[in-house]
């Protein structure tokens, strides 16, 4: 048993683990046992999972959104706006990302973390410290690291292209 352990301890090291569980808007449909979603039902049998539904992962789902209401419910909700991150109360960097707020902290709005960006550029993710900061655009991130800080697992490449979507189709509401 420790010789298990060990090994699976070792495999993890030197990796950065990616958010690859099911979204947890449970209105899509119903987790498995092994952290996937069914989103469709019936015995059709197309699709995986038992009940013949689509099994998706929160990255799965992202590769079909460009929207601020996923990015806010899956990413920023349950990676961001975190106690000591950018919550209500700790607003790091100046910046909150909590359900209502985050927009208007991000849009337009000029990088307390690296002179001369703005977080949010509608039309130009290129331009746009957020898809530095997270990975999703060459550039410096910030103190050396990419977002989310705090032992987070990174962003999976699905999210960061939906952010970059989000922002290129003019950051939208």
């Amino acid at each position: 048993m420790r010789f298990s352990v060990v090994l699976v301890l070792a495999a993890a090291c030197g990796t950065e683990p990616t958010r690859s569980g099911p979204a947890p808007d449970a209105s899509m449909g119903t987790t498995d046992g092994d952290g996937t979603m069914n989103t469709g039902g019936g015995s059709d049998g197309g699709g995986g999972g038992s009940d013949g539904g689509t099994a998706l992962t929160i990255c799965e789902q992202a590769a079909q959104h460009s929207d601020l209401t996923f990015i806010q419910d899956n990413v920023f909700t349950s990676t961001c706006a975190l106690a000591h991150c950018h919550d209500e109360n700790s607003q790091s960097a100046g910046l909150v990302l909590a359900k209502g707020m985050a927009r208007d902290s991000l849009v337009n709005r000029a990088s307390t973390v690296q002179s001369g960006w703005m977080r949010v550029v509608p039309g130009d993710p290129a331009h746009s410290y957020l898809a530095v900061a997270i990975g999703g655009e060459p550039g410096t991130p910030p103190e050396g690291s990419y977002m989310p800080w705090g032992g987070a697992p990174m962003l999976c490449s699905q999210e960061l292209d939906a952010i970059n979507r989000w922002i290129a189709a003019g950051a939208n509401p």
